[in-house]
């Protein structure tokens, strides 16, 4: 099924809270190694050796970069528009070559987009995690999980369950997050106010 991830802004830590998860898929258990991770317009560079100390394989990652999605400082070509982005992805999910699918998609999405996400997810064994913004809340949308990614402090996330298959979850619940920041890092960002300092270092440690 799909996973939607509500997020006031990119780099909140949303790779480090799904990484053990993506860590196991794209090891596998074959002898052949494991499954691919791919990730449709994530909206920075990824850090490879940052990925490498949280247990990814960064060789096992496929990025797809569409039209609108990546910063012109990235270097990267632009190739696809988002409709087409979004049918990569849907395809990709229908595809059973993909262990686990990752998409930050664009504003407004319609919702007969996301209805044929959802079905394309039921046919995938594999986890899919759409990232996207808070104001997405009031829309409704045809995926079964939805959680809302709030800071709670350096290497912490509250996470809130708005929607999910079973009873509602009446509180947040309070995420540990594997620790990426050196010491001085680390140092800066508890003496400067919160939501800046975890937006800084965040970007620095796992996006350059």
């Amino acid at each position: 099924m799909l996973t939607e991830l509500l997020l006031p802004h990119p780099g909140l830590g949303e790779l480090r809270l799904l990484v053990p998860a993506l860590a196991r898929i794209a090891a596998g258990t074959q002898p052949d190694g494991g499954r691919s991770v791919m990730l449709f317009d994530p909206p920075a560079a990824l850090c490879g050796p940052a990925l490498t100390q949280l247990g990814l394989d960064a060789q096992q990652l496929l990025v797809v970069h569409g039209r609108e999605g990546v910063r012109a400082t990235a270097g990267l070509r632009r190739l696809l528009p988002s409709a087409d982005l979004l049918w990569a992805l849907e395809q990709a999910l229908k595809s059973g070559h993909v262990g686990v699918a990752l998409a930050w998609l664009p504003p407004r999405v319609k919702a007969d987009a996301l209805r044929r996400l959802q079905l394309a997810a039921q046919a995938h064994d594999g986890p899919a995690f759409l990232f996207r913004e808070v104001d997405a809340r009031l829309k409704p949308s045809a995926a079964p999980l939805r959680l809302l990614l709030q800071s709670a402090g350096v290497d912490r996330l509250s996470v809130r369950v708005l929607k999910r298959r079973g009873a509602p979850l009446a509180h947040p619940l309070p995420i540990g997050l594997p620790p990426v920041l050196s010491e001085r890092l680390r140092a800066r960002a508890r003496a400067e106010p919160a939501a800046v300092a975890v937006q800084r270092a965040e970007a620095s440690s796992i996006t350059d």
